[in-house]
């Protein structure tokens, strides 16, 4: 088919008529099924249409019958990307620049993929390799600055947004790359912990547009680190129009229940939406939503349900993945706090709401065997596949300062990761990652502890739900459910706060967090 025949075709995808260029090139297809540019061409219009596990099948039938085309290795791996394949994806775009090594939209492309696979370093020198092509890619330029933020750089982040802006001149009518530059640009400076900036950007651009999805997210975490509960819970609303929370979001007929409707006589579903701290944290309310006269019904991740059992007055436990039963209504946990119009002086704090199995506590008593001095429960990292974890997780060498003569180190969480685990022995710390089956066992450790110690993760929330005393290890811009400026939370009155005086700087925390545990000897 020469490309004189694929004319009609190629006008009707440039003029963005995918269904008939579609119709073109099927037809064309019959004729000479094997013609790798109609076969490309084809998998365009079916990605323009969504059709991308179609659109997949035409890219590779046409990369078999002309692989050095890195345009083609490009578009495949944008629709692995589009079907949440990103790992998939890789290999094509590292095809892709082995042909064409210095171009910019390559470059992106992969920097984006390592983006989704939290390959953070990666991606970042992704975007830096397109910009040293096109020094005003402006996407580039945004991502570049996300990937920033999210390592714990938000000062050259910062740099970064600034450049974008200034690539726009004065009065510029705001495309999304701009308008997302200026929201990203708050993310930045709430980061350094310039909160009443960060709020007042968010606001600028809220102000020019009142449905700015991602302003009004934004100003969700800033107005309830600085205790506005009030806006607080109504921006963090708006989670469900971010991306990254899309995928939590559930498609149910049952109306959503915020607080309005009575619930005496009616059933209600409770389900976990994201992290598992942020479970632990909410599930408090079950009892209050009980107290409105509800069948209280609660959905959660297989590793929290035998903990969960132990909270008060829930009728029935779900799996994940479980046919649910017949319900009236349903709510996100993390919505709950909007529900029952929660502000910094009514936090319902009540604690413990959750407790161990006393079986389990038995069998982690013989595990663990008579205490060798202070008992402390350690975890030092969190979910690596957080966003924010890059700043709120900590190596094992950079807490060595916690470990002191008379304290008998136990680590509380069950995932170590590989640069730890030689750390472990070392420091004398004594891990039992294979014998944790789930949080119950994470519970009934935390049990025989003295004090727990955790970066803000799973066994921190738990700790502070069991009513133990519990010492945060907290990054310098902590996340909003620690407020700020508080050696205290009112989520969990056994918390002490510890919080970083220079960004990633552990070590000093640690100093600290030693020094106080050694006047307990």
């Amino acid at each position: 088919m020469s490309t004189r025949t694929l004319q009609p075709a190629l006008a009707a995808l440039h003029a963005g008529r995918m269904a008939e260029a579609e119709r073109m090139l099927r037809r064309l297809l019959r004729q000479q099924p094997e013609n790798a540019e109609a076969l490309h061409c084809l998998g365009i219009a079916l990605h323009a249409q969504r059709q991308n596990t179609q659109a997949l099948t035409f890219f590779e039938r046409s990369l078999r019958l002309e692989p050095a085309n890195s345009q083609a290795e490009n578009n495949r791996a944008t629709v692995l990307n589009a079907l949440g394949r990103p790992a998939e994806a890789l290999p094509s775009l590292d095809r892709a620049l082995a042909l064409k090594p210095d171009d910019p939209e390559l470059h992106y492309n992969r920097g984006n993929t390592l983006m989704t696979l939290l390959r953070d370093e990666e991606a970042l020198a992704e975007f830096d390799a397109a910009l040293a092509q096109h020094s005003e890619f402006r996407q580039a330029l945004q991502n570049k600055g996300i990937v920033l933020t999210r390592l714990g750089r938000p000062a050259e982040a910062l740099a970064t947004y600034e450049k974008l802006l200034a690539l726009y001149p004065a009065g510029a009518p705001a495309d999304v790359t701009l308008s997302e530059a200026r929201v990203n640009r708050a993310w930045a400076l709430d980061r350094m912990n310039r909160r009443d900036e960060a709020l007042a950007a968010c606001d600028a651009a809220i102000a020019g547009d009142a449905a700015h999805a991602l302003a009004h997210f934004n100003a969700a975490p800033i107005c309830l680190a600085m205790g506005d509960y009030e806006r607080g819970w109504r921006e963090f609303e708006w989670r469900w129009c971010d991306p990254t929370f899309k995928v939590h979001a559930r498609d149910f007929k049952q109306p959503l229940w915020l607080g309005q409707e009575s619930l005496e006589g009616r059933t209600i579903l409770l389900y976990a939406e994201q992290g598992f701290g942020d479970t632990i944290q909410f599930c408090r309310y079950a009892p209050l939503v009980k107290a409105r006269g509800a069948t209280v019904i609660m959905e959660a991740a297989p590793p929290l349900l035998p903990l969960l059992r132990t909270l008060r007055e829930i009728d029935e436990f779900i799996t994940f993945g479980q046919p649910l039963p017949a319900f009236d209504f349903q709510t996100p946990m993390m919505s709950l706090p909007l529900a029952f119009e929660t502000r910094l002086e009514s936090i319902p704090a009540d604690v413990p709401y959750l407790s161990a199995d006393p079986a389990r506590v038995q069998k982690w008593r013989q595990i663990l065997g008579p205490p060798r001095g202070l008992r402390v429960g350690l975890a030092w990292s969190g979910n690596r596949e957080l966003q924010s974890d890059n700043v709120r997780s900590a190596r094992l060498p950079e807490l060595a300062p916690l470990f002191r003569d008379g304290i008998e180190y136990v680590s509380v969480q069950k995932d170590i990761r590989p640069h730890d685990l030689a750390e472990a022995p070392r420091l004398g710390l004594k891990l039992y990652r294979e014998q944790i089956e789930d949080f119950a066992d994470t519970a009934a450790l935390i049990s025989l502890m003295d004090i727990v110690v955790s970066v803000d993760s799973a066994p921190a929330h738990l700790a502070g739900a069991m009513a133990k005393p519990v010492w945060l290890l907290l990054y310098f811009a902590a996340e909003w459910r620690w407020l700020m400026r508080r050696e205290d939370s009112p989520w969990y009155p056994t918390a002490r706060l510890f919080r970083q005086r220079t960004a990633l700087d552990w070590p000093e925390v640690a100093w600290r967090v030693g020094d106080a545990l050694a006047s307990h000897l």
